[in-house]
């Protein structure tokens, strides 16, 4: 199953930490997912894949026997995890994290060109279906009475 992650800034200032976008998309199944996230570009860009891991695992029934790819526009993520390349200082957490869930399952890395990447565009060429999965991220929230204080969010 071919799944694809995508983080961008507003402005790519480097190392520098400012307002950013993470996001995963696994067309075959109908989801995309995009939230915002504060940091540089390479952090983003992890921040993202880790966010597509997680989904993963937690929804692990829909991957079971299939083969997972993984592609993505971001190249120096792509690189150091493929290539085992210098790792920046910042990065060795994202690194890391992204290292133990290779332990837990198998899945390939790929780069593809930015404009294969649904994660990064492409809303509307996804069929707008009900998708049969579950999303857990365990939220907790405050406030609203309406508002679900964790475990699956409603589809």
């Amino acid at each position: 199953m071919r799944c694809y992650f995508h983080g961008s800034v507003i402005t790519d200032n480097g190392y520098e930490k400012q307002k950013g976008m993470v996001s995963f998309a696994i067309p075959d199944i109908g989801v995309i997912f995009r939230s915002r996230w504060d940091g540089n570009l390479y952090e983003c860009q992890y921040a993202s894949l880790l966010s597509l891991l997680r989904f993963i695992e937690t929804n692990s029934k829909l991957f079971k026997g299939k083969s997972v790819e993984i592609l993505s526009d971001a190249s120096v993520v792509i690189y150091q995890l493929t290539k085992k390349s210098f790792i920046f200082k910042s990065l060795e957490p994202y690194y890391r994290m992204v290292q133990t869930y290779k332990a837990k399952f198998a899945f390939k890395l790929n780069w593809i060109p930015d404009n294969e990447n649904p994660a990064n565009h492409g809303l509307s060429e996804i069929p707008p279906i009900r998708p049969s999965v579950e999303i857990n991220y365990d939220i907790k929230q405050t406030g609203n009475d309406d508002v679900p204080r964790g475990g699956a969010l409603p589809l």
